[in-house]
């Protein structure tokens, strides 16, 4: 069972989101954007963004993680980077640890990092960073395909430190138009958990 049969079995009942992410820039990010895809929704109540020390750690953890957590009747999204590797064999080893826990869950496998998803919103980083000159256009098409995005990133606006640049980029996210399609398809998840979740709200009214 994948997590997407996870998700027409269980989507009665949960009550919150709960985002498993490898480290604290991803985070921050999710800290940003959340409000934006669900307005009116508040961090701890309807969603919640967990961060861990890396991918070891979150592979480690997030099996007790998940089969401990008691509140809230959580719907899980765990986040982890491909970093140049397989992402079929990544997101099913996710899925096997995950599913272990008994609880409902998505993975869905960030390409190639985090700064592929920032990269693939150049206006968002312009606004954020006035001074990042955008000269190679060509190079930010297909953000996943980036094996150095985080190098790139760097040199574009002259911020060294990750969780920072990815709050103030989080920001200005136009949430519809991103080049990487790795973030499109996390935003569709999210979108159609939320509705899943509102349409079931108004039926219990």
């Amino acid at each position: 069972m994948d997590s997407r049969s996870i998700f027409r079995v269980s989507s009665k009942g949960w009550k919150m989101i709960v985002l498993l992410t490898e480290e604290q820039s991803m985070r921050a990010l999710l800290r940003s954007i959340m409000p934006k895809l669900w307005p009116g929704s508040t961090s701890g109540v309807e969603w919640l963004a967990l961060s861990f020390d890396g991918k070891s750690d979150l592979e480690r953890s997030m099996r007790r993680k998940m089969a401990g957590w008691s509140h809230g009747n959580p719907h899980f999204i765990i986040l982890r980077d491909n970093d140049g590797g397989d992402c079929f064999v990544i997101k099913q080893k996710l899925c096997h640890i995950a599913r272990q826990s008994g609880k409902p869950f998505h993975v869905r496998i960030v390409c190639q990092m985090l700064e592929s998803w920032l990269l693939g919103d150049l206006d968002a980083i312009r606004s954020a960073y006035p001074r990042a000159a955008v000269r190679n256009k060509a190079m930010f098409r297909s953000p996943d395909r980036l094996t150095n995005a985080s190098q790139v990133m760097e040199r574009l606006i002259g911020e060294r430190a990750k969780i920072p640049r990815a709050s103030n980029i989080g920001r200005y996210f136009d949430l519809e138009n991103n080049r990487s399609q790795s973030f499109n398809v996390f935003v569709r998840t999210l979108i159609q958990l939320i509705r899943s979740h509102e349409a079931l709200a108004e039926t219990s009214r």
